[in-house]
């Protein structure tokens, strides 16, 4: 019969155990976004040991849990086991906050603010166009003029870049399927915190595109979606972006269309000035 036999320790070591539980599903969970951005292999080693380091102590509270109840109550052997777990965990924690510190202490890595001057022909701000239009602006300034640049559409990633020519550009797809890389669409103050920090990131131009407008407003209230619209476009001039929104007349009705384009230039403008300069 099941048994807890020294509940405050109980308590306790369940305690330290979600804990410890709780961070590493965290860490997976980020797992491949951090490895995919790190690209130093001795930082996803450094990665990998804060990992084995937190699952060592899993194990190791998960044993002290059990050691409080009649199932392993005064194992000695158990007892000896969890300590040495949690020794090397903890060793393994040290080693890697030491693996963290050492190549900065050392100059071997920097961390600098990246920043250029700002460009001179470019309005920053929102720009509507026709899908056409605004995606063969995103590509000439991603892959051609190499802004740094961030995507949200309808389609999944790997489709998406694929369908632009694109390799690495970030995509955040907005969809009610359940997936890492998923978005709920109702989710816009998700999205904009999002897209506020990729802004506020680096002192550069960079671009947004946003082609799925019309999904947006079928998932929310207009209102919501200009807000939403308004509010990019203001961080985009605030912070050396521009916002390229993808609209198409025909799937609008005539006063939500012009709503929504009253927020934005047209695409003209901002192509205009590209070929000048």
């Amino acid at each position: 019969m099941f048994q807890i036999l020294s509940m405050g320790y109980f308590l306790r070591d369940l305690t330290v155990l979600l804990l410890s539980l709780a961070i590493v599903i965290m860490l997976l969970a980020v797992e491949k976004s951090i490895k995919r951005n790190l690209r130093v292999k001795y930082f996803t080693r450094v990665f990998n040991v804060i990992v084995g380091a937190f699952l060592l102590i899993v194990i190791a509270e998960l044993i002290g849990v059990l050691l409080r109840t009649s199932v392993l109550y005064g194992n000695q052997g158990y007892l000896i086991v969890r300590s040495v777990l949690l020794t090397v965990g903890a060793l393994l924690l040290f080693a890697s906050s030491i693996m963290l510190y050492l190549p900065f202490a050392r100059g071997r890595y920097v961390i600098v603010p990246i920043a250029t001057e700002p460009s001179q022909e470019i309005a920053y701000g929102g720009y509507w166009g026709r899908s056409e239009e605004t995606e063969h602006l995103f590509v000439e300034l991603t892959k051609h003029r190499h802004l740094p640049g961030i995507a949200v559409t309808r389609d999944p990633p790997d489709v998406f870049r694929s369908k632009l020519g694109l390799r690495i550009v970030p995509v955040l797809w907005v969809s009610k399927v359940r997936h890492d890389e998923a978005v709920d669409p109702t989710r816009l103050p998700y999205l904009l915190e999002n897209l506020k920090a990729f802004l506020e990131s680096t002192n550069l131009d960079k671009v947004i595109l946003i082609d799925c407008v019309e999904y947006l407003l079928l998932e929310n209230k207009p209102e919501s979606v200009l807000k939403f619209i308004a509010s990019l476009r203001d961080l985009a001039t605030l912070n050396r972006g521009i916002l390229l929104v993808s609209v198409e007349k025909e799937a609008l009705d005539e006063k939500l269309f012009n709503m929504l384009i009253s927020e934005l230039k047209p695409v003209e403008e901002l192509r205009k000035t590209l070929e000048k300069g």
